[in-house]
């Protein structure tokens, strides 16, 4: 008789997957924590179950079955679901003010190409073959974000001009059109004291303009415009 052990490899199944973007950039968001607020009874079961084995512990974990963290490309996913509905909500931890505390959520059901503002996904396996068609969650946090144009005194745009928070060192260059867009900045979370700043706007041929006080609210986007006068 051999004493040899044969082990074999446990294949894990995706069930729900997405993604974390800053709602006006686009851009990922890594390090947000997905979890799934409501789910089916037998999940919920081995849920308790864990707890329960980990004590205190269970809620210092950062990954676990019913939670996570988006990668550096921005995406999650849970695997090895029971079918059943759920329903996920994100957080950014040590965003502070940058976002809004509540995102958008949308989700594509399996085959599907449009987003949907439902809330619930269905998670369902193929009774022959165990094959999960995967729903897609999206979640997109509001920035804390100023944006506007610049042009000059004849309404043309300025591109490549730098507009910058004074005192601050956050600043971005005017696009083509001359728009410019300042994203995941610090905010205000009481809209009647808002965090107010100084943006100066300098580019090459004109005079350096500054504004007067502008205010930042969390989760707020605010437009300011700005017109240049070339140096003669």
């Amino acid at each position: 008789m051999s004493n040899q052990i044969r082990l074999e490899a446990i294949r894990h199944r995706v069930a729900i997957a997405g993604q974390v973007k800053d709602a006006q950039t686009q851009q990922v968001i890594p390090g947000a924590v997905v979890e799934i607020a409501d789910m089916p009874e037998s999940f919920k079961s081995k849920i308790d179950l864990l707890a329960g084995l980990y004590g205190d512990d269970w809620e210092k974990r950062v990954n676990g079955p019913d939670r996570t963290r988006t990668r550096v490309d921005g995406y999650f996913y849970f695997q090895d679901l029971p079918d059943g509905l759920y329903t996920l909500t994100a957080s950014l931890a040590g965003a502070g003010t940058r976002y809004s505390d509540d995102p958008t959520i949308k989700t594509i059901p399996p085959g599907s190409d449009a987003e949907s503002d439902q809330t619930e996904v269905q998670v369902s396996s193929d009774p022959e073959t165990g094959a999960i068609a995967i729903p897609t969650v999206n979640f997109y946090f509001q920035p804390t974000a100023l944006l506007g144009n610049v042009t000059n005194s004849d309404d043309e745009a300025v591109v490549m001009a730098k507009v910058e928070i004074e005192g601050s060192g956050e600043y971005t260059f005017t696009d083509n059109d001359g728009n410019y867009l300042l994203s995941s900045l610090e905010g205000s979370r009481n809209t009647s004291s808002p965090r107010q700043v100084i943006v100066k706007v300098v580019a090459q041929g004109y005079q350096q303009e500054t504004s007067q006080l502008v205010d930042l609210n969390q989760g707020q986007v605010t437009t300011h415009n700005f017109s240049v006068i070339r140096v003669n």
